[in-house]
């Protein structure tokens, strides 16, 4: 009777070369391109997160100016009211105190009589109009802050006002809007403040802010 005979420790040493073995192979090509996949996902999501809160905070950044400089503009129409009490106009058809930057354009005291939009007025005639910051660039205006933001800072805004009559000779209203150009539009398109910038809300954003403008009746010409 032929008889087998095994070696338990022999068994246990083949089982520990197997287990051994297995741990030794490492891993497959798969499992490698696979988590490669996931960690350039995991990573193209982060940066895409990122990208979008810097544009985001770029876009509050910029309305929040564009808030600034229209309320800039009408300040400075509401402080030019102050001085508006003279019932007389000029040649030109406007207010007649000619050192009114804005009100002298208003025109004839005539029901709905307008202005149209025009360029506010922080250059001088007859130059050529450009981009210009949250506070504009009128030293006269603001001599102090001009010190700590220089005209040419984070120029990125056109301004507009339209003057239109509410009642004849008494109240206006005064709209200002505030234009700029979009993350990745054509670099240099509206540096110059096109006229016809608003028609392009694709490379352009733009707010409004209205008011209106009394006649001051407590002062007598």
């Amino acid at each position: 009777m032929t008889s087998f005979w095994c070696d338990s420790r022999s068994s246990a040493g083949v089982r520990r070369t197997g287990s051994a073995g297995r741990a030794l192979r490492g891993y497959t090509l798969i499992e490698v391109l696979v988590v490669i996949a996931v960690t350039v996902v995991g990573f193209l999501a982060l940066t895409h997160l990122q990208t979008s809160v810097l544009k985001a905070n770029e876009n509050a950044w910029n309305m929040t100016g564009a808030v600034r400089l229209a309320t800039h503009v009408q300040e400075t129409i509401r402080s030019e009211a102050l001085r508006w009490y003279n019932d007389t106009y000029n040649g030109a058809g406007g207010v007649a105190q000619n050192d009114f930057l804005y009100l002298r354009w208003v025109g004839p005291p005539n029901l709905n009589g307008s202005s149209g939009w025009r360029s506010a007025g922080f250059y001088p005639d007859g130059t050529p109009f450009a981009l210009v910051n949250q506070v504009g660039i009128q030293p006269t205006w603001d001599p102090g802050v001009l010190r700590h933001l220089p005209g040419n800072r984070n120029a990125r805004y056109c301004v507009e006002y339209r003057l239109t009559w509410l009642v004849p000779d008494f109240l206006i209203r005064s709209e200002v809007r505030v234009l700029w150009p979009r993350p990745g539009a054509r670099a240099g398109l509206y540096d110059s403040c096109p006229a016809d910038m608003v028609n392009h809300p694709e490379d352009v954003f733009s707010i409004t802010i209205p008011a209106t403008v009394m006649k001051n009746v407590f002062v007598s010409p």
